[in-house]
């Protein structure tokens, strides 16, 4: 698939390029915290991204 897309005007990046990039810290921060196993284990039945709805339930009390 990527064979039909033409690469040849965008210059591969080397060294020199890269050498005034900035390490930026991750987004997420991974963390413990102590939940009441019934509630762990009422977002962890609503799916695999149950931390994220964690996240997000959070999020939208902090901005309350």
């Amino acid at each position: 698939m990527n064979e039909a897309i033409d690469f040849s005007d965008i210059p591969e990046l080397d060294d020199e390029y890269c050498k005034d990039g900035k390490m930026r810290p991750p987004l997420t921060q991974k963390n413990t915290v102590l939940l009441d196993h019934d509630i762990y284990e009422w977002f962890k039945s609503k799916g695999p991204d149950y931390q994220q709805r964690i996240n997000l339930l959070l999020r939208s009390h902090m901005k309350q």
